[in-house]
């Protein structure tokens, strides 16, 4: 979508393809001040280039100079995802078409799933439900595929999936007149789905692969069910009716997602790291030794487009007025490290900060494995590759993040993003920050004297005086809060200073999630805004009143369910294009 259509969308009143299904309570515009029109502006406010703020300001620990954060008025936050419908004792229960996953009114539905509470195990099962094959029809498909593999010598990967699927379906039923089996077209079916599921598809994992809802799946050895992870708040981790009774099946297939990945394992190098086609990210383990259970493997899927502000804003992971804070940072030339223990959403966060940046700014990422999706077109993603042999005990071929970071210099970026800090590229990543160019990362940290500790001692070794580059961090956790599994911002720290008596960076805790009420409360003021109004040469109330008008802009399309990442990215657009405009449109819709 170009911004021209966006634009007059914006202009008739943006009429999202999405129904309301959950109300969002009032907003009292009065508390914007002049957000609503343009009083007190002298015209737009325009960012000709990343600004890296440098850190001179005088301040000491018991008093810091800073603004005041500007208050939003209280908001209900309606969360989205699968509601399902509740039994008398509160357990929810679900059903969706999974293949395909929106089937038109009269077209079959293969493969579907049913979510609910067995109360012999005491817990959610996640049931697949997939064309019932008798017998014979087992035996059949277990012929028909040892033929094709002997038969077909083409690499599947290398054609388009509608050329992949005639070329199995022509040779498929080849062999079925050859031998001359007829059959109905309901067992035609049937068949056409088992093979092109376990030749094209994920095998008996495919259905799962087909599920939005699901984060990551685990299969945690033999004749252990596979556990998923669902989106729905209520569910978290619950256990499926696949499993492998196997050995051989079970090592086969992960011999299999090693091929999908472009890599192999061994008795001799069991472990395997990768990317699936799709992007999910696989971590497997052929058995071995090592693995007690037999052959093990997670892979942790992404969703289809990027989540954007307006996801996180309605899954209640961060509020408007922190969001709104983080883009202005970011705008400015401020970096910004995410932080969190596993599975917190950090990958997920960086990307949807990274929708921020203008379209105009070139963009460098590096990454162990592509998880990173983003609609610039000034972007050049790098992935690091592994060692392809060694040669007198040296890797030949590998190329890892500091390589790349390094490399990453003489491109000239506007911005930086780093997957994952965790070894002695943080030093080139801090040095870049140093030397003006604003970056963004994420690492595995849950507190602040932690991150600290982290990157001052090996393997990271950091000293502290490179730390002070780094202006925010993003603390981020995955917890149970009241039944249900939710990700949540917990605070963001501003870096000011450095202690030269302890060697360590001064920081603040400016935003902090309180679980009583379940909000975000303003602990400080800001020294980060304090810092754009004096290398900006704009003052505090204009830049006050930017902050107030892009929370508003957040709030705006928060209400009209504004979720994908292209319309989010043009609007964001069109707003550093036209200010002014775009507030007044927004302005007479809320």
């Amino acid at each position: 979508m170009n911004k021209r259509r966006i634009f007059k969308k914006l202009v008739t009143g943006y009429r999202n393809s999405i129904k309301k299904t959950q109300a969002i309570g009032d907003i009292d515009i009065t508390s914007f001040s002049n957000v609503s029109g343009t009083a007190g502006l002298k015209g737009p406010l325009e960012v000709t280039g990343t600004i890296k703020l440098a850190k001179d300001i005088d301040m000491d620990e018991e008093n810091i100079v800073g603004l005041k954060i500007p208050e939003f008025s209280s908001l209900q936050i309606s969360h989205i995802g699968l509601g399902g419908e509740e039994d008398e004792s509160g357990h929810i229960f679900l059903s969706y078409p999974l293949i395909p996953e929106n089937p038109s009114s009269n077209e079959e539905v293969l493969a579907f799933v049913k979510i609910e509470w067995s109360e012999q195990t005491n817990s959610y099962q996640y049931k697949v439900y997939e064309p019932k094959m008798p017998d014979k029809m087992r035996r059949l498909i277990l012929r028909l595929k040892d033929l094709l593999e002997e038969k077909i010598d083409i690499d599947f990967r290398k054609l388009k999936k509608i050329e992949a699927t005639e070329y199995l379906k022509k040779h498929m039923f080849a062999l079925l007149d050859y031998f001359g089996i007829n059959l109905t077209d309901v067992e035609k079916k049937i068949l056409n789905y088992y093979i092109n599921r376990d030749f094209l598809g994920y095998g008996p994992i495919e259905p799962l692969m087909h599920d939005p809802n699901i984060e990551d799946i685990s299969c945690d050895g033999l004749k252990v069910p596979f556990y998923v992870f669902h989106r729905n708040s209520k569910l978290g981790s619950i256990p499926t009716n696949i499993v492998f009774n196997d050995n051989d099946d079970l090592d086969s297939y992960v011999i299999r997602l090693a091929q999908l990945c472009g890599q192999s394992v061994s008795m001799i190098d069991p472990l395997l790291q990768g990317s699936l086609p799709d992007g999910s990210r696989v971590q497997a383990t052929l058995s071995t030794d090592i693995a007690r259970k037999g052959s093990n493997f997670t892979i942790r899927k992404f969703t289809k487009d990027p989540f954007t502000p307006t996801h996180l804003l309605d899954y209640g992971t961060v509020d408007i007025k922190t969001m709104a804070f983080l883009w202005l940072a970011l705008d400015y030339g401020c970096s910004i490290l995410v932080s969190g223990g596993t599975a917190s959403g950090k990958t997920t966060f960086l990307n949807t900060l990274s929708l921020f940046i203008r379209s105009g700014m070139k963009i460098v990422s590096i990454e162990d494995t592509p998880e990173l999706k983003l609609p610039h077109e000034h972007w050049i993603p790098h992935v690091a590759r592994t060692a392809i042999g060694t040669e007198m005990g040296k890797a030949l071929g590998e190329v890892d993040l500091f390589d790349l970071l390094k490399e990453s210099l003489r491109q000239r970026p506007d911005y930086i993003i780093v997957g994952e800090v965790r070894g002695k590229e943080a030093y080139i990543l801090f040095q870049q920050m140093a030397t003006g160019h604003p970056s963004l990362a994420t690492i595995h940290a849950d507190s602040m004297p932690k991150l600290v500790d982290r990157l001052i001692t090996p393997p990271i070794s950091l000293p502290a005086s490179l730390i002070e580059s780094l202006d925010l961090v993003v603390f981020l956790s995955r917890l149970r809060y009241k039944g249900k599994n939710v990700k949540k911002l917990l605070n963001v720290h501003e870096i000011y200073g450095i202690d030269f008596e302890k060697d360590r960076p001064k920081t603040h805790k400016l935003f902090d999630w309180d679980a009583e009420t379940d909000s975000i409360l303003v602990k400080a003021d800001s020294v980060t805004l304090k810092r754009i109004c004096n290398k900006s040469g704009l003052s505090e109330n204009e830049i006050l009143e930017e902050f107030k008008r892009r929370m508003l802009i957040l709030y705006w399309m928060q209400e009209k369910r504004i979720y994908n990442f292209n319309d989010v990215s043009q609007i964001f657009d069109l707003y550093y294009s036209y200010p002014e405009r775009i507030i007044d449109i927004i302005s007479g819709e809320v």
